[in-house]
């Protein structure tokens, strides 16, 4: 829950007005600035997660994604299931206010063929169309439809003018022109990279389930990772999880964004601006990984941009988001950053930088833990480069196979019996 890549410095390259009586009416019903309004007597907690980002130019172009008339087609995978479902749609980083005519859900094949029988409409404060102002996000109202762990499921939006959305960049099935939102296949269909407004789907089961957001850059997001594979670390961990004879019911939330950063915006907000949307605030939380910092050391400017970025800038960042965590009486884990000598933004000086943040991680005084993902993919023969088999050729993504390696050592070091994370205890949060 992406941007589809990034350029050879490791930023991000990529992953989406009229004010109707009854759009305004929803907006008024469902509305809300920064997060998800969920009672935890609920039980709604998180499925799938995509942060927000602001409208850009598409990879490999200057012009940013627009729509007219036109139905986009969303798949997501389940990372839980539950018996009710809502969805979030988000203008948040928006130009405009936007109006959405009609939306759809209904669970798929991965190809986004729709299976006829699940299919549901979506109503926001009980109208099928609605209007999402500009800076806000907008839940659906609920609906009833069970779902299972893994599966997946279509939203499929149709705007019925000329729109510019925000929204991650994900794959995206685009009709011909018309409202094909409730149509199973769509054979004319193309296949694109493009915003999806479709931001969150929450369900809400028969008990709570403990949601593990992990949180940070293209390597949290899965660049490089097989296309349509889910193979990023988030869902190798969630699949690991299922495997397990006892796995308490944790959920994986993936909250990266390619060639985000901690301290600057660029490829999305800032981590210290976005923390509380896409961590702290999504419904079930109770830990969070951090995995970020690498794009700061490398910065966006060229092999010279972090020459004002010491250890202690990118350390202190670290303890404001461990300090807001706790406040929110939640656990977090820190991840070593992983290496990346070779990479485009690769520096001497950068390298200083993360080894000195790497020994304050590993020390992990004011926070619960230490994930080593760093330890896990360095060569020991040459500790400042990925292993070899194991890295996307760019000196700076792991690839399926590394991907792999950093879920089992998140699952070793927070699930394995004795981990932090093993226990009932640690899924009713601190």
């Amino acid at each position: 829950m992406g941007d589809a890549g990034t350029d050879g410095q490791g930023r991000s390259a990529g992953r989406s007005r009229l004010r109707t009586a009854s759009g305004l009416i929803a907006v008024l019903a469902c509305a809300v600035p920064s997060a998800w309004a969920a009672s935890p007597a609920t039980h709604w907690i998180e499925a799938w997660y995509s942060p927000p980002v602001a409208p850009a130019p598409i990879w490999g172009g200057n012009q940013v994604r627009t729509f007219d008339h036109q139905t986009v087609r969303q798949v997501v995978r389940l990372e839980a299931g539950g018996q009710e479902v809502r969805i979030r749609l988000t203008n948040e980083l928006g130009r405009s206010a936007l109006q959405v005519s009609e939306v759809r859900i209904a669970l798929t094949s991965p190809n986004g063929v729709t299976e006829a029988a699940t299919d549901h409409l979506v109503t926001f404060g009980g109208k099928r169309s609605a209007v999402l102002v500009r800076g806000q996000a907008l839940v659906s109202d609920p609906i009833d439809m069970t779902v299972r762990r893994f599966q997946n499921l279509a939203v499929s939006i149709y705007f019925s003018g000329r729109v510019t959305p925000s929204g991650h960049l994900h794959q995206v099935l685009i009709s011909p022109p018309g409202d094909h939102a409730a149509q199973s296949d769509w054979p004319r269909a193309n296949l694109e990279q493009a915003p999806g407004i479709a931001s969150g789907v929450e369900v809400k089961s028969d008990a709570a389930r403990p949601v593990l957001v992990a949180f940070g850059d293209s390597i949290t997001e899965g660049y490089c990772a097989t296309a349509g594979t889910h193979r990023d670390y988030p869902e190798q961990l969630a699949r690991l999880l299922a495997r397990q004879p006892a796995d308490r019911g944790w959920v994986v939330i993936n909250s990266g964004i390619s060639g985000n950063q901690v301290l600057r915006d660029g490829a999305g907000p800032k981590a210290l601006s976005r923390f509380g949307r896409d961590a702290l605030d999504i419904p079930g939380v109770r830990a969070i990984v951090l995995l970020e910092g690498i794009n700061d050391i490398g910065g966006q400017d060229g092999p010279q941009g972090h020459r004002d970025l010491s250890a202690a800038t990118l350390i202190a960042a670290y303890r404001e988001l461990i300090r807001r965590a706790h406040a929110k009486g939640l656990e977090i884990y820190l991840g070593t950053l992983t290496p990346y000598e070779g990479a485009g933004y690769y520096s001497a000086a950068g390298e200083r930088v993360r080894e000195q943040v790497n020994a304050w991680i590993r020390e992990a005084r004011g926070f619960d833990g230490v994930i080593d993902f760093d330890g896990a993919l360095r060569d020991p023969a040459h500790p400042r480069h990925f292993i070899g088999a194991d890295e996307c050729s760019d000196e700076l993504h792991p690839n399926d196979a590394g991907y792999r390696l950093m879920a089992q050592t998140a699952w070793r070091q927070l699930f394995a019996p004795g981990a932090p994370l093993s226990g009932a205890a640690s899924a009713q949060g601190r």
